[in-house]
């Protein structure tokens, strides 16, 4: 039916997207109807989405400046009618025309929109496009319903394209339908009714997008799970062994079809306000001192916008600043050349709220108002807001480049961009927090590898010799299965730790820097315009501020260490597994499970007119603060990380190789007997410690009933259960003001 992509060809010189006018907008869509002039059929080319307004939720991610999924299409002529035909660009065949036709007629395609020819212009066909406009093709509807709030489609009677204010738009880079969306639906979800002034009718903005492929792919280049960039590709059906994954590595494209160069600009978006802009006018440009090293000098560089610019063009690549409801994440997106991995569009969206999410921990950690040296301490929150924008914003623009994570960048000599930062303060000899060295500037030594790895002029045998170098320097890369989540095995990948190597170094530290932080805290902690019931959020920041580093001890626990570049996974020492395991038990202490009394004595209820965070501590107390909930949500910290059933199968596995490492009954009995070491006390401590272990026993018992946990670690954490305890079953951990996961 239509023509399949050609195979990347040999490498060739670079050349720009083809200029030819493949298609012409003939109407500015004012008189209801938008009519495009296709003139070449069976042309691949991709097909996006983008919102320029968005719904505003960190929940639902449908942000302004956000790229849907990109397709792969074709305009394809039948008498009549024109068909947009979009096809698998995740299943190819490469070789000669049968073959590829052969591979092609394998694969369903999926006829998005046709319509019939309304007249001939030469070699053009007119057709009325206003219908696909329409389209919910960046799938608002899908994800709301995913997400579950609620059954929407879209309402032809209460949508328009183009959308109020805006007109098509075509060019070399493509063509761009905007349209105002009205989704009708029954609202379900908390999302959509706390935000849609009309949570039955939502309207936003989709932008649609036929952007043409280059005439001449970029050469590829393939990719190696070592390089630290993403890994795009297809299965190749026409090849000696059908169905072989075949992968490229994004990359930009650096020189102009003539061979001068061409450099890569971001433009930021002018909405960002200073001081902030420019953090990250001065992160972004960090790259460039890579690209510089890598050969390349002026082939990148951040400016801002210039007024009134097109944020959404695909002409340029931007950095947008996303205003949304609650905490949530920043983003770095490309679009790429299904054929080559060539990127043809960067966006970055940072969220606005991350400052005011380092800003709270910032005034936690040094209760700066009321003081007497007030001035110098705001100062230094407003400079570690800043060095923490500039982080964020080297941080996506690098995914923008095409890179991906680095969680075990700590063991560099200088952490990457490419990792979560953990701010590392340290405690001056007269016992202040000194904030001067919070986060690096610059790039680390595997961020110039990226570069080198992508943009360096390299054989595929200097590449080979490139990653030798640097695993023999010591980078090494693990990114985020290897860090995040239930699975995350590998006992040097884990996020938002500092940047220290020795785990319990880092951990001490920590812990030395939130004793001293718990003792300073104050009403000083809030600005004066503030409403005292806030002052609870700032203690849970201060509160479970040692969270990840304890992450990062336990993860040695049941820990392997492997490369992506070498066969085979080695154990942790089970030295260093007991040292773990009785180092996280040690955290049970009641010191560490509930706030000291002289910040329990400030802690306020919301005032008239204001709500405790969404993400703050659910306790059980009434509207006041609730010390035992605090207890169960430190507790259930340590719990999370060490009572997981992947954790304790694999080290029931290690265990019956070398009974050196504890097994999972050594586990349970650990904790059991830091909580049950110190069972004098007060009454505090008394019911500190009885909290703490109905927490830690509920936890052994999930484990029990648990389809993932292994038999034989059921038999070894049975004698420690205790018989089936009451009360709920988890205890959620609250992140106050940070996105999931993240301290900052």
């Amino acid at each position: 039916m239509t023509a399949p992509i050609p195979p990347a060809p040999a490498p060739a010189p670079d050349s720009a997207p083809d200029p030819a006018p493949r298609w012409q907008l003939l109407t500015d869509g004012h008189d209801g109807t938008i009519l495009l002039a296709v003139a070449e059929f069976d042309t691949p080319f991709l097909l996006t989405a983008s919102l320029s307004q968005g719904l505003g939720s960190s929940a639902l991610t449908l942000d302004r400046g956000t790229a849907g999924p990109d397709r792969l299409a074709v305009f394809h002529r039948v008498a009549g009618r024109v068909l947009l035909l979009v096809r698998n660009k995740h299943h190819r065949a490469g070789g000669d025309a049968d073959a590829a036709r052969a591979g092609e007629e394998n694969f369903a395609g999926s006829v998005l929109w046709s319509g019939p020819v309304l007249r001939e212009e030469g070699p053009a066909a007119v057709v009325d496009i206003t219908a696909l406009a329409l389209t919910d093709l960046h799938g608002i509807a899908a994800q709301l319903r995913e997400r579950g709030q609620g059954d929407y489609a879209v309402d032809p009677a209460a949508s328009c394209a183009p959308a109020p204010g805006t007109h098509p738009s075509g060019g070399p880079h493509g063509i761009r339908l905007p349209a105002l969306l009205t989704l009708r639906g029954r609202a379900t979800g908390e999302a959509v009714r706390s935000l849609a002034p009309l949570p039955d009718a939502l309207s936003l903005v989709q932008r649609l997008e036929l952007l043409p492929l280059p005439a001449e792919p970029l050469p590829a280049r393939p990719y190696h799970p070592a390089s630290g960039g993403y890994g795009t590709g297809h299965r190749d059906h026409g090849a000696p062994v059908p169905g072989t994954v075949v992968r490229h590595q994004p990359r930009f494209r650096l020189t102009a079809p003539d061979g001068t160069p061409r450099p890569v600009v971001f433009l930021v978006d002018p909405a960002i306000p200073d001081p902030v802009r420019t953090a990250v006018l001065e992160g972004g440009n960090w790259w460039r001192d890579a690209f510089a090293t890598a050969g390349v000098p002026g082939a990148f560089r951040v400016e801002t916008a210039p007024p009134g610019l097109d944020l959404s063009d695909p002409a340029h690549h931007t950095v947008w600043w996303v205003h949304r409801d609650g905490r949530g994440w920043s983003h770095g997106q490309s679009l790429t050349d299904p054929r080559s991995g060539e990127i043809l569009h960067g966006r970055v969206r940072l969220g606005s709220q991350r400052v005011a999410q380092v800003t709270a921990l910032a005034e936690a950690l040094l209760a700066p108002y009321g003081r007497p040296d007030e001035a110098q301490r705001l100062a230094a929150v407003d400079d570690l807001v800043r060095r923490r924008i500039r982080q964020l914003a080297a941080h996506e623009i690098g995914h923008a480049l095409g890179f991906m994570h680095n969680f075990a960048s700590h063991h560099h000599p200088r952490p990457s961009v490419m990792d979560y930062p953990h701010p590392r303060l340290t405690v001056t000899a007269d016992g202040r927090l000194d904030t001067t060295h919070a986060y690096s500037e610059g790039l680390g030594p595997w961020d110039h590898f990226l570069v080198a790895h992508a943009y360096g002029d390299h054989s595929a045998a200097s590449l080979a010799r490139l990653r030798a170098r640097a695993a023999a320097d010591g980078l090494l890369h693990l990114s985020d299965e290897d860090a995040n989540g239930p699975g995350a095995a590998h006992a040097d990948a884990v996020p938002w730790t500092v940047p220290v190597a020795d785990p319990f170094a880092a951990l001490e530290e920590v812990l030395e820097v939130r004793r001293v932080a718990l003792a300073g805290f104050s009403r000083g902690v809030l600005p004066p315009d503030h409403h005292n019931g806030a002052l609870e959020d700032r203690a849970l920041l201060l509160h479970l501020y040692h969270r990840h580093q304890l992450t990062a001890v336990a993860r040695l626990v049941g820990g392997v260490r492997y490369d992506y570049t070498l066969p085979g996974t080695t154990p942790v020492a089970a030295a260093d597994q007991w040292r773990a395991l009785r180092r996280v038990a040690g955290l049970l202490h009641p010191s560490l499970l509930v706030p000291p009394p002289a910040v329990l004595r400030l802690l306020t209820p919301p005032a008239i007119r204001y709500e405790r965070h969404p993400d703050a501590l659910r306790g059980r107390a009434g509207r006041v603060f609730d010390p035992l909930t605090a207890v169960a949500a430190a507790t259930a910290l340590v719990t999370g990380e060490l009572l997981r059933p992947s954790l304790l199968n694999r080290l029931a596995w290690q265990h019956a190789q070398d009974p050196r490492v504890p097994g999972p009954g050594d586990v349970a009995e650990v904790l059991l007997a830091a909580l049950a070491a110190d069972s004098g006390g007060d009454g505090v401590a008394r019911a500190v410690r009885e909290t703490a272990t109905g927490v830690l026993r509920r936890a052994l018992h999930t484990l029990l009933t648990d389809e993932d946990t292994h038999d034989t670690v059921r038999a070894a954490l049975r004698p420690h259960t205790g018989g089936a305890p009451e009360g709920p079953e988890a205890v959620p951990v609250p992140a106050p003001w940070i996105p999931p996961g993240a301290p900052l």
